[in-house]
């Protein structure tokens, strides 16, 4: 094992003790948060460096200057940056609004500023904003910035703030420890500690992508890679997507509904209200044509507007400790799954016996004993439910939600599109009633699952191949589909899209081929029996996180040093399998490529491995996780500064892999990407 890597020579200036924050974004923001209500209660000097090219506070994804059509997706009352009331922290609380109560606190004022500027969307949207609004990623960064400001005011008087526009490009060892952070600009920070909250860095192409470009050149084609959607400007591309072309889009996530807002109404096309409220499109003859499939052939169910009259019990049958004391590592799918399958219905039945007992056939208490008794996909569960709620409709169907279209068979190319149309129709009208409030009961469970299934993975209770690929696949997949759908607005723009013939749905198990005999893209579905094909291909999806392929120079440089790895996990017949996320230990310290965890480097974010890739927000009034991690890293930070400035210098950490996950060099080959 190689020693720590030399120290860089750098002058050591008389200072206090400082801190580097790679990083500017929400994550940035709380754990700012959080080292000044420490600071300022242990009286402590504190410099704090912050690098990001992009505004703070919102950072790059959450930036004003994009697309004033991109929506954030969450209601303005369900998104919160700063801790309040529930929040369960150590040190001072310093509580503050949601971004509903700030845009409301300050309507006038942000609508007088909006038109003085000559920013009308922005002013006719913060005057029409109510709780259940879906608002734009535009108006959403200017709470960022103003959360950030108020951080900033609120810092003590001993924490000085340094903010650099500018971009890390590489972090090397100093003198006596010191951490040097190298700038774009030239410059070279010097400080005790670094912690890399870069949040979502672009990806280079992988060989998949490389071949589908390479295949593209030879035949003249267009090829759209995974990425933000909102980068791309594919609304003003009119020559990678030309209008009236047939453009096939792989994928129905929340990238494929950013992509149809930019090339419909982004280009110029018009969404009419006509009698009934019901939505039409009316062209500006600038559109592609989009043939879209999936997996599942539908996109992400619409989300929840109305609110629970009270949460389920929850976690009732799947928590870490349920799992835990199987004694052995655990399968998600064949073990974990009957757990989470458990909680869901646990919770939908509960709100079907609590706020709709006319619908069912037994006192609440008496099946609620019985099926906390009854195992998961017994004789016995099923003959319950089915005795104790007699409409179908009103009963918890997984493998329905799951796959809407399985089982329905093949079809011509309009009934497959019709099919697909009428259940994105239902699903909204589904979700905006209350009637079905069991289904936001299940939205609540699995909150509440998915929390206990980045506990097991950080606990190491998980296989190998369910730590390293279900976790962030079948797993992940789910519970987006499910529960981070986009706004009904945007769904219900959909069809009336798929009416105006500017999107054309394929259906599912979509299969996508490059055909060099006819120099083309085509594409089948289960459903359907003929191909369609055209000369363009999207990718609508974001990329997969991948440390050792990313295009962020300064986790680029750790990686070709092996100074940080991708998170691996060690099968029983000697192969790896890496799901691509930075390695760090508990107390979220990057764990090298030798296994030994940096004293003073630090990582947190969505490619960070356990749970420091929680949500860039909080939802308010549950005592969010988002708070509780941004706390613990201030203070652990805090007590790395306090002990460097007491003459006490922190050594690498060996870090003791959890069963089998391991960090692996970013050059190594594992399998299962």
């Amino acid at each position: 094992m190689p020693a720590l890597p030399s120290p860089v020579t750098s002058p050591v200036t008389s200072r206090a003790p400082s801190l580097c924050l790679v990083g500017a974004g929400p994550r940035a923001l709380g754990v700012l948060d959080r080292l000044g209500a420490h600071a300022g209660a242990r009286g402590r000097r504190l410099d704090v460096h912050v690098v990001d090219p992009y505004p703070p506070g919102s950072g790059r994804i959450w930036r004003a200057e994009q697309h004033p059509l991109l929506w954030m997706n969450s209601r303005a009352a369900d998104v919160t940056v700063l801790p309040d009331e529930s929040c369960t922290l150590s040190g001072p609380l310093r509580t503050g609004p949601t971004l509903f109560a700030w845009l409301d606190a300050h309507r006038a004022e942000l609508a007088e500023r909006f038109a003085q500027q000559g920013q009308d969307e922005l002013h006719r949207e913060v005057l029409g904003v109510g709780e259940g609004t879906f608002v734009s990623r535009a108006l959403g960064s200017h709470y960022l910035r103003w959360a950030w400001e108020r951080v900033r005011e609120a810092l003590p008087a001993t924490v000085a703030l340094h903010e650099h526009t500018a971009r890390a490009v590489d972090l090397r060892e100093g003198a006596g420890g010191r951490q040097l952070v190298r700038l774009d600009d030239g410059g070279t920070l010097e400080v005790d500690a670094v912690l890399l909250a870069q949040g979502h860095p672009d990806v280079l192409p992988g060989p998949r992508e490389q071949a589908l470009r390479r295949f593209a050149d030879r035949h003249g084609l267009g090829y759209v890679a995974p990425g933000y959607t909102g980068d791309l400007g594919l609304e003003d591309d009119l020559d990678l997507l030309p209008p009236g072309e047939d453009v096939l889009v792989s994928g129905m996530g929340l990238a494929f509904v950013d992509l149809v807002v930019l090339v419909a109404e982004g280009r110029g096309g018009r969404f009419r209200t006509g009698p009934g409220g019901t939505l039409r499109y009316e062209p500006s003859g600038r559109e592609p044509r989009l043939h879209v499939g999936s997996r599942r052939g539908v996109p992400y169910r619409s989300k929840i507007t109305y609110e629970l009259a009270s949460r389920p019990p929850l976690p009732r049958f799947f928590t870490a400790e349920a799992a835990a004391r199987r004694g052995r590592e655990l399968d998600l799918r064949a073990d974990v799954w009957p757990l989470i399958a458990k909680e869901l219905a646990g919770a939908h039945y509960h709100e079907l016996f609590t706020r709709h007992p006319q619908r069912t056939r037994l006192p609440a208490a008496e099946f609620d004993r019985r099926f906390a008794a009854a195992a998961w996909g017994s004789a016995e569960l099923d003959a319950l439910v089915e005795a104790a709620v007699p409409d179908p409709a009103d009963r918890l169907d997984l493998p329905a939600l799951d796959r809407p279209l399985a089982g329905r068979g093949a079809g011509d190319g309009e009934s497959v599109h019709e099919r697909v149309r009428a259940h994105v129709a239902a699903d909204v009208e589904r979700r905006a009633d209350p009637r079905h409030s069991p289904d936001a009961a299940v939205f609540a469970a699995l909150l509440s699952c998915y929390a206990t299934v980045a506990e097991l993975t950080r606990r190491g209770l998980l296989e190998a191949r369910s730590a390293a690929v279900d976790v962030d696949g079948w797993w992940h997949g789910f519970f987006s589909y499910v529960a981070s759908g986009p706004p009904p607005q945007r769904l219900r723009q959909l069809l009336a899209l798929a009416d105006a013939g500017v999107v054309r749905f394929l259906g599912g198990e979509l299969e996508v081929r490059a055909d060099e005999e006819r120099g083309c893209w085509s594409a089948r579905s289960a459903e359907r029996p003929h191909e369609v094909s055209a000369r363009v291909l999207v990718d609508a999806r974001l990329p997969q996180p991948s440390v050792r392929d990313s295009a962020d120079p300064l986790l680029s440089a750790l990686a070709a040093r092996g100074e940080v790895g991708e998170q691996s996990f060690a099968t029983g017949d000697g192969h790896e399998l890496a799901n691509g996320r930075l390695v760090v230990d508990p107390a979220q310290r990057v764990v090298d490529r030798w296994g030994r965890a940096h004293p003073r480097r630090f990582a947190v974010g969505p490619w960070v491995a356990g749970g420091g890739w929680a949500a860039a927000f909080a939802r308010p009034r549950l005592d969010a996780g988002f708070f509780r991690l941004n706390d613990r890293i201030a203070v652990d930070l805090l007590a790395l500064v306090d002990a460097v400035a007491d003459g006490a210098a922190p050594a690498a950490v060996s870090v003791v892999a959890p069963r089998g996950a391991r960090s692996v060099p970013s050059g190594g080959t594992p399998g299962g990407r």
